[in-house]
């Protein structure tokens, strides 16, 4: 019966998947800290053409600090934890730190409070 259907309709396509990007994680995140866990599963999904456990796993990884988006060419770590620190996003600024780096948070926090703001 498959075999009919595809001759019929032709091949289903793949799906395309792409790489969350800044925006898409930015609103990903927002979602998540507002409770709203499924709805942030469903728009990583439609961002990005993700399978549903998949887009669970990014999800956790996202809300739980292990992953954020590819910094832009040319910013230095420094510069995106100033980014987060303007916007009050202090131990967001500390994961990506230890996340980054492999410090730990002690020398993440002795790191941040260096930087000239």
């Amino acid at each position: 019966m498959a075999g009919f259907l595809s001759r019929l309709f032709g091949p289903e396509p793949e799906p395309v998947r792409a790489e969350l990007d800044r925006a898409g994680y930015e609103e990903v995140l927002g979602l998540l800290r507002s409770g709203h866990k499924i709805h942030a599963i469903k728009r990583i999904r439609e961002l990005t053409g993700l399978g549903l456990a998949e887009a669970k796993n990014l999800s956790e990884a996202i809300e739980a600090g292990r992953w954020a988006p590819a910094p832009a060419p040319g910013r230095s770590l420094a510069d995106r934890v100033r980014e987060l620190l303007a916007q009050d996003r202090i131990a967001d600024s500390v994961a990506l730190v230890v996340k980054e780096t492999g410090m730990t948070e002690d020398e993440a926090s002795r790191f941040i409070g260096s930087l000239d703001r």
